[in-house]
């Protein structure tokens, strides 16, 4: 029998190490696939972000130019964010569906199964985007309204997971699983959080360190147009690796949410007991 079910009753603690149970069994798989669809968002999103590095910008076109590549950066963290949050999602079926693996879960499967619910993902990210971002900027109270939209990131797994509602009927139901469950979820979200903090950290640790050492060596840069060329490609690589580091923090966050999820339907639906019932021919 699969001990690492999706709808299983689990404490937080268990939701936390079943994330890092699917990352760390299959990671040979898990960075593949994530270097296969991420890292050219990362690539774009990493030109983007050096070229307020390595770009002179005019004072007539600063405004233009800087507005560019915010828009473009933008863009592509929220296309990036619906890929990295479809893929988790049908990642976390097909390991629930395939006895705990991921065997057979290829690029080529993987690429297949993506678009549709990529494009569905979109659309809640593009939708439930501003609302959470309102929310972020007003001081104090925005922080408590944060708490009280933490449901928004259960409606992608619902959405893909239980696709025979409306989109309405997906929201309604996030919210009213994830507020049956609010304390847990509130918990979660802040121990992820804490997680993307620590490993957002580490990926910006290398840039700083860079625009130290740029800022100490200045005076070769202008002489040298070889320590110029090198420290601009420099910027670019760390630029690519802290994009990247950000959709891995975002994949691990909607492997939590989708844990969650699982975990809240069983334990007030006892989806998990009917399904074993179902198939108790299959278990072993």
């Amino acid at each position: 029998m699969n001990s690492n079910r999706l709808y299983s009753n689990r404490t937080l603690t268990d939701t936390v190490n079943m994330v890092f149970d699917l990352v760390g069994e299959n990671w040979k798989k898990w960075i593949k696939m994530m270097v296969y669809f991420l890292l050219p968002f990362s690539v774009l999103m990493g030109a983007a972000l050096a070229s307020f590095d390595i770009v002179d910008f005019t004072i007539k076109g600063m405004s233009y130019s800087i507005g560019t590549v915010l828009v473009t950066a933008f863009v592509l963290s929220i296309v990036g964010c619906a890929v990295v949050t479809a893929m988790q999602i049908l990642l976390v079926q097909w390991h629930d569906t395939h006895d705990g693996t991921l065997d057979g879960c290829e690029v080529a499967t993987m690429w297949r199964m993506l678009p549709r619910p990529m494009l569905k993902c979109l659309g809640v990210i593009v939708i439930g985007f501003p609302l959470v971002l309102f929310f972020f900027f007003i001081p104090i109270f925005g922080w408590v309204l944060q708490f009280a939209v933490l449901p928004v990131f259960m409606v992608c797994p619902i959405m893909l997971l239980e696709p025979t509602d409306s989109f309405m009927g997906h929201v309604s139901r996030a919210f009213s699983l994830g507020y049956s469950k609010w304390g847990r979820l509130i918990l979660l979200a802040l121990i992820m959080g804490l997680m993307s903090i620590l490993i957002n950290n580490a990926a910006a640790f290398p840039r700083a360190i860079y625009t130290i050492a740029e800022s100490v060596f200045e005076f070769s840069t202008t002489d040298n147009v070889i320590w110029s060329f090198i420290m601009d490609v420099c910027d670019y690589v760390l630029s690519v690796a802290q994009c990247f580091m950000f959709f891995v923090e975002m994949g691990l966050f909607v492997l939590a949410m989708t844990y969650h999820y699982g975990s809240v339907v069983a334990e007030t639906e006892d989806f998990g007991l009917e399904s074993d019932i179902d198939n108790f021919a299959q278990l072993k």
